[in-house]
């Protein structure tokens, strides 16, 4: 059966919890599944100890989220089988306090427009601490002002152009978070090259010395999947598949349930077979 290798949870910005993504990835027959929440990855410990309850193999993963500072756009980044944390856990601790720097800004803008409250908000957070735009909109889900996430009201305040209450965020560079990645002993992977037009990073990231790149995602158009595919070909690169789930935070959780995109058994036996030589 095939894997299923980026899901995120309610340990950064995914809605269910990854006891009940586990479940679910055993529901629907999934060989193996990857939590790969944003910069987090304290959660894996649970998440695989209670994989291995459930008769379901987790494999433990990290998505950072990275910037081409050199060409202006995002570029993410999946790590599995981490072998040192420790390696890691500076650039995590460097994305996630920018990322709430930038939130809690955001929050206080749409506090002046809307009567929620750090404490009303920080309701919907988890335990990993992460805060981000979703949980704002939630605060004011449950406040009676929108019922939908990504909706009108959504745009009107996030918009990264013109939105009211829009703040960035402070972003390290890609080939910089790499320096770090290649520390961790875990199977490096450029994440859905389609998204932010970062398939021109793609380049780069190679020449850093990535392991693989994902492939099958939502996202990833049948123009870029073919350059994908030639690049790992050409470089003897592995090639990886997941949906990238966020649950009901997601925009398009109708289209893309859990499981929609998966690495094949051949994906998955390869990454093993790579994952051991590390």
């Amino acid at each position: 059966m095939p894997a299923d290798m980026h899901c995120h949870t309610n340990r950064s910005d995914g809605s269910d919890t990854p006891e009940f993504v586990i479940r679910l990835a055993k529901q629907i027959g999934l060989s193996a599944l990857a939590i790969t929440d944003h910069d987090y990855y304290a959660a894996n410990y649970h998440a695989e100890g209670l994989g291995k309850r459930l008769g379901m193999r987790v494999i433990n993963g990290v998505e950072c989220s990275t910037y081409d500072l050199s060409r202006g756009h995002k570029v993410h980044i999946l790590c599995y089988n981490i072998k040192h944390p420790d390696a890691v856990q500076e650039l995590l601790s460097r994305i996630t306090k920018a990322r709430a720097d930038a939130s809690l800004a955001m929050l206080e803008k749409v506090s002046k427009l809307y009567p929620i409250t750090e404490e009303m908000v920080m309701e919907g957070v988890s335990e990993s601490g992460f805060i981000g735009k979703q949980h704002i909109v939630l605060a004011l889900m449950k406040a009676g002002y929108t019922s939908e996430m990504y909706g009108e009201l959504y745009k009107r305040l996030f918009n990264r152009r013109n939105g009211l209450c829009y703040v960035p965020v402070r972003q390290v560079d890609s080939l910089e978070a790499m320096s770090y990645l290649r520390q961790s002993g875990g199977v490096i992977v450029m994440a859905h090259p389609s998204v932010y037009n970062s398939i021109s990073t793609m380049g780069d990231l190679i020449r850093a010395g990535i392991h693989g790149i994902e492939i099958n995602h939502p996202r990833n158009t049948q123009e870029h999947m073919a350059i994908i595919r030639q690049a790992a070909a050409d470089n003897g690169l592995l090639l990886t598949g997941g949906t990238d789930f966020h649950g009901y935070f997601s925009e398009e959780i109708q289209r893309h349930p859990l499981g929609s995109f998966t690495a094949t058994d051949e994906m998955l036996a390869r990454f093993d077979e790579l994952s051991a030589s590390l």
